[in-house]
């Protein structure tokens, strides 16, 4: 019967725009980002800072064990899971959902405010107690906490984890954190019709929505997520490289905060945060690519190209400068592309418009980076979603 079940739900052109897709970009047109160009500007004036000046914020992290309900709470749709292996051990987050997309995280953690700064969703430092009892590929976990509304939750999830990924890895973000990231996903294991959960919200159990009426949804993964995050940060000249505040001071309300050191050296920026290491590349301060690399993990997390280069942001020129990206993540390529637009405003503004074009969960999110050069010498950096025109 359950069978049956499965045949009839893939059948759905509902459930199809659920499952993980195809490469957004293939063979030839993949072979276009293979050797950046130089930017196609020419400049006008000298840099205005002695450090590289970056205005597009890349996140990347893979959870290992990832489960997904779907409910018909008054106030929360999706529920998600995750466990996280890092290098001092395991840690579990609870994302919830609101109706608009909206996602929050609730974790067990000190200074959650500044663990991962770079993905900028509300925190609740919170109890996360939990029960796992699973054992090799079978997930077997029961989590309690507090959501961010004040009322006590209890989870539970069973499940196989798939020994192998499925044929196609692009997966959907299904409409979450819209507001704050454009995501790009790999789905390297998924079971969603062997998975089975349960939540309770305060003293009540919550119906989990059911897929074209006939399957629970709750979901199990493997899966990373990776992209570009709005931002709000501020960058000033350091030995060796450059510091960056979060939030800058000009505008201090931020779910996140903290002070980053980058080394710079021959071209190449970089930082470690102690979960994943970034690295942007740059040719002359033009701007090649941007990547983001998990500990423990032998494939890069993501993976932002760039043709031709971004301008050096430090130099004015005139007009727009235009660029195409490509997003990898887990090494897959392609799962994400768009266009880039960049133009000084004044002497001491520009903007960075990034349009992302496919796939059509990614292309809903652009955003818009405002760089500002303070007369002390610093920089503002301030990323925020803007609508498709």
């Amino acid at each position: 019967m359950r069978l049956a079940l499965i045949s009839l739900a893939l059948s759905g052109c509902g459930l199809r725009s659920l499952l993980p897709g195809a490469p957004v970009i293939k063979g030839s047109n993949l072979s276009f980002f293979d050797e950046p160009m130089p930017a196609s500007v020419e400049y006008t004036g000298p840099p205005k800072v002695d450090f590289p000046v970056f205005a597009l914020q890349p996140f990347g992290v893979q959870y290992a064990v990832d489960v997904v309900l779907v409910s018909d709470h008054k106030d929360w749709g999706m529920h998600e899971y995750a466990r996280l292996d890092t290098p001092k051990g395991s840690v579990w987050i609870a994302k919830d959902s609101n109706h608009q997309g909206r996602q929050t995280i609730v974790a067990d953690l000190p200074n959650l405010e500044s663990w991962m700064p770079e993905i900028p969703a509300p925190r609740f430092e919170r109890s996360v107690l939990v029960d796992d009892r699973s054992e090799g590929p079978n997930v077997d976990v029961r989590l309690e906490y507090t959501n961010p509304k004040g009322d006590p939750v209890s989870v539970m999830a069973k499940g196989t984890m798939p020994n192998r990924p499925p044929a196609k890895r692009n997966g959907n973000t299904m409409g979450h954190s819209r507001d704050v990231v454009a995501a790009v996903l790999d789905i390297d294991r998924f079971n969603l019709f062997n998975a089975t959960g349960s939540i309770q919200i305060g003293d009540e159990p919550v119906n989990l929505d059911r897929v074209l009426g006939l399957i629970p949804f709750s979901c199990l993964l493997r899966q990373t997520q990776a992209g570009l995050a709005i931002a709000n940060y501020r960058l000033g000249s350091a030995t060796d490289g450059f510091s960056l505040q979060r939030p800058s001071p000009a505008q201090p309300e931020w779910p996140t905060r903290g002070l980053e050191s980058w080394t710079h050296s021959n071209g190449v920026a970089t930082h470690d945060n102690g979960i994943v290491r970034f690295t942007h590349r740059t040719n002359d301060g033009e701007l090649h690519g941007m990547s983001v690399a998990q500990h423990g993990l032998k494939l890069r997390t993501f993976d932002l190209v760039l043709q031709p280069a971004l301008p050096d942001l430090r130099r004015p020129f005139d007009g727009v400068a235009r660029s195409r990206f490509a997003m990898h993540v887990n090494e897959q390529r392609g799962h994400g592309t768009g266009d880039i637009a960049v133009q000084w405003t004044d002497d001491q503004t520009l903007t960075v418009d990034m349009i992302p074009t496919e796939p059509r969960w990614l292309a809903d999110r652009p955003m818009r980076s405002t760089v500002h050069y303070n007369d002390d010498g610093t920089v503002d950096v301030f990323i925020v979603r803007i609508d498709n025109d």
